[in-house]
């Protein structure tokens, strides 16, 4: 393949959103694309192009959406901008409310920058996953230190399983921490502010370890497609991830913490219409058992209302 052309995933890689994102945007014309035979295809020059028509101005430094971002500037309409966490449910997610007229338009910066994004009102919600590992609670002590003066509904997506991905027949047998963070084996690791790079930092504390003494601990990827990638390329010996992308890639997959991954959404728009249908999409059986076929999920509180902060 000519490398001035690239995939719609290494796009999405390279912009940081779903790849179902990316298709949107082709579909609306926003970003060019060509059939070969029968994939598409986008020149390397358009996504330079794109790149630098959506660069952010300086007072929106870091915004993934640049002013469209902005409720204030932006009139109501059947979107739904969303940062955060990335996981493979979001997938699902986006797909079923395509079905019923709603474009879910993710950017995965990680769980810290996403509270950050809907504290600057640059996006309508945003995904987390963050241990408190001084209480052990997920997400609500992060949310009211970023969040404090805005009315907050915290909306369960899933529970799921963070562990060790690591290649068939796990041939380094490393089901332990202290086997993990003994040097002994290379990682690559989530982006800072991620809820997956918190959880490895909190052990590294707890065990008395060096982030240096990690093989691999400075290759930082977005999503948990990339780490699992990683370890089915032999990049890596072993990653911290998700069940759901382990088992996507036939890899297999040793659990060590249970988590809870919740949507944080300003209340003032959940009597919107669009915020009604995705509360719907969420209930919805068919939605949760497409999730549970993934591997690595809990559905058992799906698309209630956890929190009012």
């Amino acid at each position: 393949m000519d490398r001035s052309y690239l995939t719609p995933e290494e796009v999405a890689s390279a912009l940081k959103l779903s790849k179902y994102t990316v298709y949107e945007m082709i579909k609306r014309k926003e970003l060019p694309a060509s059939k070969i035979g029968r994939a598409l295809r986008i020149l390397r020059t358009d996504l330079d192009h794109f790149m630098r028509q959506h660069k952010s101005a300086p007072d929106e430094e870091a915004s993934p959406y640049g002013r469209a971002g902005r409720e204030s500037n932006r009139k109501p309409s059947a979107e739904i901008y969303f940062a955060g966490s990335h996981d493979l449910s979001l997938d699902l997610l986006t797909r079923a409310l395509g079905k019923r007229g709603i474009t879910l338009l993710p950017v995965f910066s990680g769980s810290m920058d996403g509270l950050i994004e809907l504290y600057k009102q640059r996006v309508d919600m945003a995904g987390c996953h963050l241990l408190d590992q001084s209480t052990g609670e997920y997400n609500l002590t992060h949310i009211r230190s970023l969040l404090p003066n805005e009315e907050i509904a915290v909306v369960n997506l899933v529970n799921r399983w963070q562990g060790f991905i690591v290649p068939l027949g796990n041939p380094r047998m490393i089901t332990s921490w202290e086997e993990f963070l003994s040097g002994r084996h290379r990682i690559v690791n989530r982006q800072r502010g991620s809820g997956t790079r918190l959880l490895l930092d909190c052990k590294l504390r707890q065990f008395g370890h060096a982030s240096e003494s990690i093989p691999g601990y400075e290759h930082e990827v977005s999503t948990h497609y990339e780490v699992a990638s990683a370890v089915l390329r032999g990049d890596a010996d072993v990653a911290l991830g998700i069940e759901s992308a382990a088992k996507g890639l036939g890899l297999d997959f040793f659990p060590v913490q249970e988590e809870r991954y919740d949507l944080v959404i300003p209340t003032r728009l959940l009597n919107q219409e669009r915020f009604r249908v995705f509360l719907e999409v969420l209930r919805d059986p068919s939605f949760k058992q497409a999730v549970v076929a993934l591997g690595g999920y809990g559905v058992s509180s799906t698309g209630k209302i956890l929190e009012r902060l």
